[in-house]
Order: structure tokens, then C-alpha cells, then sequence
């Protein structure tokens, strides 16, 4: 015998007495689309971490210390050859490196735990309710394995498995602003974003195929914040944020906010910040992606026709970024050798990824300088600020900086000389 829910119940109740000649609307479970399929990572050259496990069990971490394996003693029955290599992330909402764990055809017959290590820079713009770890199958599709454990003291996410593939560490949604800093009256573009079936996470299913990236759907939304100076426009799952005229005293940075609704997963604000500021910024996009938008320190002089310029110490992801060049006035300047130490250079650093440099090895096994250069437009004679681009194209990638892909930039820094 079928039992009514008090739902059904209720909403009999209410047709019957006010005559509503609509049928009430219906809950109903997220259908299930098909799984994004992604290219299959490549090694960046860095060493692979690798140790002998045997039946009475042990652990291996990576080299970078970002994941573990955790091999309960009975999981195997002889000795094996564990390692882990770092790849690069093909999972549509990976964050950082993949890992590629070996060997892939090994059976446990108990589960091993696999762990990921997060920071506090992670979790700008979601929540850690929304990290999530998964593996790529053999038709290429990322597969977020659902009962996933997540330790906020000491920021760990874990998953249990019995076999070996590519693994990532994945946010299943988050909000994405195109500047982490605006000069006065400047605009930033902001999303919430999730995958097309992140919500199959509250199934009672073992895993779920991980979809293309996408805005999330707009029923979840339920009101966008903004605490500090300036202009907030939402527009259901995208909002325009606009600078203030002048830098506000405090709060500065200013907190941009949506509160989500997720039904079975739960009601969430996520939040990231945006910084007013008149020194200068610098904006840099790898591989022709999204552009993120830091704050810069002044340009300094070092010597005659010899200039520098930073971000401040980094932003809230650990992205740093150094441009140096040599040159007088205006003008694009090609990048030094790197068999010297003084010339034009250009160095992109993202904490627990890619290291992108202006030189690179070739197949020939020759270490060169990178096409491109720094082109300076304005070194700041009228209005105080240096301004200009650079392209690094290949960059040079990995721990023997084999050919990447092409890195651009663009800056406004105010001049300190």
C-alpha cells in the first residue's frame, strides 16, 4: 500500500478549499546529465612520489603534500609499487593540480582512503560543503565520488575507493569575480557557478559524472549582499559590481555575498571581496582563460631603463606575479636570454600549480628565451601611472620549464620614481 506524503496531503487540502483549478508543483529529483567529457591530463615533469606498500598496509603522500593514500593493512596481498604524478586538471571544476595514482589495474579488497589537503585560499567564493574529489574513467568523463568526508579543522577532504585512476580535487560550485581589485569607478563581473549535476551529490548514489561548467540555475538564488561602498546590480546568477569614485576608509576590501538554497544540500553564503584601490592593478590569463585581476605595488627604477613591478605580496588564490624590463621610453621588450641575469623578464606563480617563466626548453633540449616580450605604453608622464601588457608565448612550465602555454598580461601601477 502506497503511503501520501503530508506534502500530497496538504496540498489536497489547500485545492479543496480555495478551488484552485492548478495542480500544486512538484519536487522534483535532478535528472541526470551526461558526464563532460575532458582530455586526460598530462604530466608536468615534476618527480612522482612513489613507495612499496604490502599487506600490512602504509601511506604515501605527494611530493607538493597536497594529497595522501591511506592503505589499510589486508588491502593488498603482495607488495606493490605505489605513485602519485602530479597532472594537469581537465575536471571542469578542478582546482589546483590532478594526480595521477598508479598502477591503474590494482584491486583492493578493502577500500584505501584518499585524501586532499585544502587552505583557507581555497575557500574564497564557496564553501568547503561544496569540495568534492573525483576520478576520470575511461571514456573521459570525471566521476565525483559522493560520500565524501570533509574535516574543517584541519582541512582535509577524503574519499574511500577501491581502485586507482586521475584524481582531482574539485569545488561543485562557486562565485567567480573577473577582478579581485578595481581602480575608483571600476567594473568587475561576478557568477555563481556550479556543474550541470552538482546537485545529484544529494542522491543516494555512489557517484555521480561530473557536467559542463555552467551559471547555476537561478531557483537556487535567493539574494545577493553587498557590504562596503559601490554599486551592486544583480541579474539573477551574474551580478556587475561598480567601484566607488573615491577608496573607502573601511571596510576595504568591500564583501560581495549570494545566499543559495539547495534543497536536501543544504542553504549556503558564499563570499569573496574586492579591493578599492588607486595604486595600480595587474591582470594576467593563461592558455587564452579568464582573466583575474589583481592589486599591484608601484613600479620602481632600478637603474637607468631598468624597471620593475609586482602584486602586493600576491591575492587571496596565492597567484604572484613579477614583471621586469629593460628599455627606454615606450615600446615592446623582448625577453632576455636565460643565460643572464639582468634583462626583460616575466614570471607568473600560482601556489600549489603551474610555475609560467619567459623561457623554456626546447625538444632539441635547448633552454631559450620565450616569443613575445613587454610592451610599455605610458611609463606615467601625465598621470603618475605605468601602463602597458606582456605575452609569454610558449611560457616555460613544470620543474624543467618544458613549452606551456601562452600567458598574457596587462597593467596599470602607479609610478614611484
Amino acid at each position: 500500500m502506497k503511503i501520501i506524503s503530508p506534502f500530497i496531503i496538504a496540498c489536497l487540502l489547500t485545492f479543496f478549499q480555495t478551488g484552485c483549478s492548478k495542480k500544486p508543483a512538484t519536487i522534483q529529483e535532478p535528472a541526470e546529465t551526461p558526464g563532460e567529457v575532458t582530455a586526460v591530463g598530462v604530466a608536468d615533469n615534476t618527480n612522482p612520489s612513489t613507495k612499496i606498500i604490502g599487506a600490512s598496509g602504509g601511506t604515501v603522500s605527494s611530493n607538493d603534500g597536497k594529497i595522501s593514500i591511506a592503505i589499510p593493512q589486508g588491502a593488498l596481498n603482495s607488495d606493490q609499487t605505489i605513485s602519485i604524478q602530479r597532472i594537469s586538471n581537465t575536471n571542469p571544476m578542478g582546482l589546483h593540480n590532478g594526480y595521477r595514482i598508479t598502477p591503474h589495474n590494482i584491486v583492493f579488497t578493502k577500500p584505501v582512503t584518499i585524501t586532499f589537503r585544502y587552505t583557507e585560499k581555497d575557500v574564497v567564493g564557496t564553501v568547503p560543503e561544496a569540495f568534492g574529489i573525483a576520478y576520470q574513467n575511461n571514456e573521459g568523463v570525471w566521476k565525483a565520488i559522493n560520500s565524501t568526508t570533509v574535516n574543517k579543522n584541519l582541512m582535509l577532504v577524503s574519499v574511500e575507493t577501491t581502485h586507482f585512476s586521475d584524481w582531482t580535487f574539485f569545488k561543485s560550485f562557486e562565485l567567480t569575480s573577473s577582478a579581485a581589485v578595481l581602480p575608483v569607478n571600476g567594473v568587475a563581473q561576478l557568477e555563481l557557478i556550479s556543474d550541470a549535476n552538482f546537485l545529484l551529490a544529494a542522491l543516494e548514489k555512489a557517484e555521480r559524472p561530473i557536467g559542463k561548467r555552467q551559471n547555476m540555475t537561478a531557483l537556487f538564488i535567493k539574494g545577493w549582499s553587498l557590504a562596503g561602498a559601490g554599486k551592486l546590480s544583480p541579474n539573477q546568477q551574474k551580478a556587475t559590481y561598480t567601484a566607488p569614485a573615491t577608496v573607502p576608509s573601511s571596510p576595504n576590501p568591500v564583501a560581495i555575498s549570494v545566499n543559495i538554497d539547495l534543497n536536501q544540500r543544504g542553504k549556503f553564503v558564499v563570499l569573496t571581496h574586492i579591493k578599492i584601490s588607486n595604486d595600480g592593478e595587474i591582470s594576467v590569463r593563461v592558455g587564452g582563460g579568464d582573466w583575474f585581476t589583481q592589486e599591484a605595488s608601484p613600479a620602481v627604477k632600478l637603474a637607468d631603463n631598468y624597471y620593475i613591478l609586482a602584486d602586493s605580496d600576491g591575492d587571496e588564490k596565492g597567484r604572484y606575479i613579477t614583471v621586469r624590463w629593460q628599455g627606454a621610453g615606450n615600446g615592446t621588450f623582448a625577453y632576455k636570454s636565460p643565460l643572464v641575469n639582468i634583462g626583460t623578464h616575466v614570471q607568473y606563480l600560482i601556489t600549489g600549480g603551474p610555475n609560467y617563466n619567459c623561457a623554456y626548453t626546447t625538444p632539441a633540449n635547448e633552454f631559450v628565451a620565450s616569443g613575445g616580450g613587454v610592451t610599455i605604453t605610458s611609463l606615467g608622464e601625465t598621470d603618475g601611472f605605468v601602463t602597458g601588457t606582456f605575452v609569454i608565448t610558449p611560457s616555460g612550465t613544470g620543474d624543467f620549464l618544458s613549452a606551456g602555454p601562452t600567458v598574457e598580461g596587462k597593467f596599470r601601477v602607479r609610478k614611484s620614481w
